[in-house]
């Protein structure tokens, strides 16, 4: 067994005795760590606010080569979650993603951009910028990492570019993935209509999404509430639940 030290953000944390508690860490070298944090509840707890939810911290653990926990031995505090001192709503916004990608990943699978992501939309929720803008850049970015990013060009069915309706509309298939052409229609369930306005603030973000120039787009009033249907009902169908963290978001779709 090797000490092993890394930069990582708290997602989550539960009591694990009396003192010690069982935190899990999205870490830059090592993706999710899971590990036991002897002596974390104490009042003179030796991790301090290192281990506070969506702290940045610099930690050391001890990986084991089994299915039991890791155990963390230091955490040095890099960087405060400040946004919850001052509004409710960008915390919740940082749960979000935290749950995002506590759900989402497998203990110690390496995604260096996934925490890239996870770092820079906290910061911007501290700056207080648009939470509804930093919240779906981070699930496009998340999603692209994981290799479950829906399409929005072809159809997720056949693979042809998808045309909008006489009406100007899409169909988008929650369970296939992506948009839907009229010909793999058929048999689809969970299917939501919705605007091209929609389907072009996706693209726009995920294009920026991978590009490094600063960010020039804007999701339109009119697409708030689509967006966030279509997000949600697309994360939720791929783990068969409805997150936590998703009932607290009602503000994303003003």
């Amino acid at each position: 067994m090797t000490a092993e030290k890394t930069e990582a953000i708290v997602v989550r944390t539960v009591p694990w005795s009396e003192t010690s508690s069982v935190v899990t860490l999205f870490t830059r070298e090592f993706g999710k760590v899971t590990a036991v944090a002897k002596g974390a509840r104490r009042l003179k707890s030796p991790f301090e606010t290192a281990l506070d939810l969506l702290a940045k911290s610099h930690v050391v653990f001890i990986a084991k080569s089994n299915d039991t926990l890791d155990i963390l031995t230091e955490a040095k505090l890099i960087r405060r979650f400040k946004s919850g001192q001052r509004a409710l709503f960008p915390l919740y916004c940082g749960y979000y993603l935290a749950e995002l990608a506590y759900v989402f990943t497998e203990n110690h699978l390496r995604l260096p951009g996934v925490f890239e992501a996870l770092d820079e939309s906290l910061v911007n929720l501290d700056e207080m910028r648009d939470p509804a803008k930093i919240v779906l850049e981070f699930e496009i970015k998340f999603l692209s990492q994981l290799g479950h990013l829906p399409t929005f060009e072809l159809c997720a069915g056949c693979g042809h570019f998808v045309e909008s309706s006489p009406g100007g509309t899409y169909l988008f298939g929650a369970e296939a993935g992506g948009l839907l052409c009229s010909n793999c229609l058929p048999g689809q369930r969970s299917v939501l209509r919705i605007r091209s306005e929609t389907v072009d603030c996706f693209r726009q973000a995920i294009v920026e999404s991978e590009s490094k120039n600063e960010d020039t787009w804007n999701i339109p009033t009119i697409s708030r509430e689509e967006v966030r249907i279509v997000m949600e009902r697309f994360l939720c169908s791929l783990v068969d639940r409805r997150l936590r963290l998703m009932d607290f978001l009602d503000d994303l779709r003003r």
